[in-house]
């Protein structure tokens, strides 16, 4: 299987914005596509309608988001399929890769994997002006050391080769293997709001101390412009970044009819679950099993560079 994926050509998905349920749906949909052979080596660019907070794969939602603010806010709370701390999805750029560990021109090797995307990424972020770096495992161990447990965030402190601009996180991305095939997925701030994501995330410090900690961590590609940059314009350089960076070409397309079916299901079967959202239950087997669109039963390898 891997030897005929390989020589797929690679894909290009611009869907738009969505609501959460929809988006993970999607990005699920197509990591069991590529899995079962039938789906080609992708990337996905999309945003995020209404606000949504989505959990890592291995968090306690009543530990990470204060779920009576969402309601009143109008945000919803989704989990994701790949591990990590939360993330609140508003004014930014998604992007997600799916495709075969041994896709060209892609290692089976997770940090590998997380750096040839980064390298992409910075190079679209660099097209725009902005002086964009790596966190080095130096720089990671100068932040404080109690970060990660005193909040829920992703974006409290940048992890090990992430992507910053004047030493604050402007990039998080999470990514989980299986089957032979890898998925990351990963926030580009457009703009980014500390009071909302401390009204939203729990963390052990006062909201003051909570939204000074987000603040001086994270920043936005419009902070650093001064301006408001063009979405479709920050999607062409995104895609022009990977192009260039991968030496491939893209060819646009959209969802196929199996990949939407088992999108819809995925989304109404499990991401609009309470018992998935917010406990990681889903009785995948019963579900899913005498299904076309099966889902594959073997427990898979989270990896997070999200935290």
């Amino acid at each position: 299987m891997h030897s005929a994926l390989q020589q797929q050509a690679w894909r290009f998905l611009d869907t738009s914005r969505a609501s959460g349920y929809e988006n993970m749906a999607i990005d699920e949909a197509i990591y069991i596509s590529c899995q079962q052979g039938t789906s080609p080596p992708t990337l996905r660019l999309y945003g995020w309608q209404p606000p949504a907070v989505s959990l890592g794969y291995f968090q306690k939602a009543e530990a990470a988001v204060d779920l009576q603010a969402c309601r009143r806010l109008g945000i919803d709370v989704v989990r994701r399929l790949t591990g990590g701390r939360a993330v609140v999805h508003n004014r930014e750029l998604t992007y997600a890769v799916i495709a075969p560990e041994y896709a060209s021109p892609f290692s089976p090797r997770v940090l590998e994997t997380y750096m040839t995307i980064g390298a992409c990424l910075m190079k679209a972020l660099k097209s725009l002006g902005l002086n964009v770096q790596w966190v080095g495992a130096r720089d990671k161990h100068r932040s404080a050391p109690s970060v990660k447990n005193d909040t829920a965030s992703c974006f409290s402190a940048p992890s090990w080769f992430e992507i910053t601009v004047d030493g604050k996180k402007i990039c998080g991305s999470a990514q989980k293997r299986g089957n032979g095939v890898f998925l990351q997925h990963g926030s580009i701030l457009i703009e980014h709001d500390p009071e909302l994501l401390a009204a939203v995330l729990i963390s052990r410090k006062s909201k003051e101390a909570f939204v000074k900690e987000i603040a001086d961590s994270t920043t936005s590609i419009n902070h650093h412009l001064g301006y408001k940059v063009d979405v479709s314009e920050l999607q062409e350089r995104v895609l022009t970044g990977f192009e260039d960076t991968l030496g491939i070409t893209f060819s646009r397309g959209s969802l196929t009819e199996s990949e939407t079916k088992l999108k819809d299901r995925l989304r109404r079967e499990k991401y609009q679950s309470t018992a998935w959202n917010l406990s990681r239950e889903v009785p995948f087997t019963k579900a899913f099993t005498n299904s076309s669109c099966r889902l594959p039963v073997k427990e898979v390898r989270y990896v997070s560079r999200r935290s």
